[in-house]
């Protein structure tokens, strides 16, 4: 239960207990692959496994030392994925240049694949409405072929 008068450094410490044993359940239980995402640990999971606000895993700076601490631990090991190309394209500023003008082309695109599709079913649904003046004309000119007359409107 937790206390009202506690302060934030009792807080502190008690979050630090927290996370160290969640992770003595992790290293037991040999699960981190289920706690990664992009070659990281999930800060968020983490919170909320621990039961603590995601602000303390980035405010709280024991907790935050001691999670960059076990990632390097984890990566020396091979348990979690080194650093990515995603992380190494964002230090990269010729990288994140290039992805951005890849973005950008990907989303002119996108745009352009969406106006084709919408000029696609306007065309089909002409199609559709021109199939049926053709075929009433046809009953009109066969009506006319055979009959020499033409219907009444």
């Amino acid at each position: 239960m937790i206390q009202l008068n506690r302060s934030g450094q009792q807080l502190a410490v008690a979050n630090v207990k927290k996370f160290g044993d969640w992770v003595a359940e992790r290293d037991a239980a040999g699960d981190w692959q289920d706690y990664t995402r992009a070659g990281k640990l999930n800060r968020s999971e983490i919170a909320n496994e621990c039961g603590f606000a995601l602000s303390v895993v980035r405010q709280n700076p024991a907790v935050k030392a001691a999670l960059e601490t076990l990632e390097t631990s984890l990566r020396e090991r091979g348990l979690i994925g080194g650093t990515d190309a995603s992380t190494a394209a964002k230090d990269d500023p010729t990288a994140l240049a290039l992805e951005r003008r890849v973005m950008a082309a990907k989303g002119k695109a996108e745009q352009r694949v969406k106006a084709l599709e919408e000029q696609n079913a306007a065309l089909r649904a002409e199609i559709g409405d021109l199939r049926e003046q053709l075929a009433r004309y046809r009953h009109l000119d066969e009506h006319l072929c055979r009959t020499g007359r033409m219907l009444p409107p």
